[in-house]
C-alpha cells in the first residue's frame, strides 16, 4: 500500500522536468507517445516489483526487523540475568562478609576467652606452688628447730653429764662448758 502512495510523486519527478525544459526553449519537446510508453513501462515495472520483489524484500525487512528485535530481547533479558546474578552474588559476598567477620569475631572471642583461662589457671598454679613452697618452708623451719632444740638439749644433757661426772669446782666448770662450746664451734 506504500508503493502504491509513492509512485504518484514518482511519476511527478519523472514528467515534471521534461514540460520546464521544453518551456525555455530547450530540445525536449513532449511526446505524447513516448510519455504513454513511459508510464505503462514504469507500471508495470511498479506492478510486477510490488507483486514479486516487494513482499520478498517486506518479508526480508520484517524477518530483519524480528531478528533485531529478538536480539535487542534477549540483550535486554541477558542484561537483566546479569544484573540479578551480580545482585544475587553481591548479596552472597555481603554475607560472606558477615560471615567471615562473625568468624573473625568468634575467634578472637574464643582466643579472649582461652587466654583468661590460661591465665587464670596459671595464677591458680603459681598460687598453689607458692603455697606448697610456704608449707614445705614452714615444715623445713619447724624441722630445723626441731633439730637445734635436740641438739641444744642433747648439749645441755652432755655438759650436765660432763659436770656431773666430774664434780668440780665453780672455775672447773665454767671452763670446761668454754671447752664444749668451743669444740662445737
Amino acid at each position: 500500500m506504500r508503493i502504491w502512495r509513492m509512485a504518484g510523486p514518482m511519476a511527478l519527478l519523472l514528467v515534471a522536468p521534461a514540460p520546464l525544459w521544453a518551456a525555455e526553449g530547450g530540445v525536449l519537446s513532449i511526446n505524447a507517445g513516448l510519455t504513454i510508453w513511459t508510464w505503462v513501462l514504469f507500471l508495470l515495472t511498479l506492478g510486477i516489483l510490488s507483486w514479486k520483489a516487494f513482499p520478498a524484500i517486506a518479508r526480508g525487512l520484517e524477518t530483519r526487523q524480528a531478528g533485531i528485535q529478538a536480539a535487542i530481547d534477549s540483550a535486554r533479558e541477558d542484561r537483566d540475568e546479569a544484573r540479578r546474578l551480580l545482585d544475587e552474588h553481591q548479596r552472597q559476598l555481603d554475607q560472606a562478609r558477615r560471615e567471615s567477620k562473625d568468624i573473625l569475631q568468634q575467634g578472637r572471642e574464643a582466643g579472649e576467652r582461652l587466654r583468661e583461662e590460661i591465665l587464670a589457671q596459671t595464677r591458680k598454679d603459681n598460687e598453689e606452688m607458692l603455697e606448697r613452697a610456704r608449707r614445705d618452708l614452714a615444715r623445713e623451719k619447724d624441722d630445723l628447730l626441731e633439730s637445734v632444740r635436740r641438739e641444744a638439749v642433747d648439749l645441755a644433757l652432755k655438759a650436765a653429764e660432763k659436770l656431773v661426772r666430774e664434780n668440780l669446782d665453780d672455775d672447773a666448770n665454767r671452763r670446761l662448758v668454754h671447752d664444749y662450746i668451743a669444740e662445737m664451734e
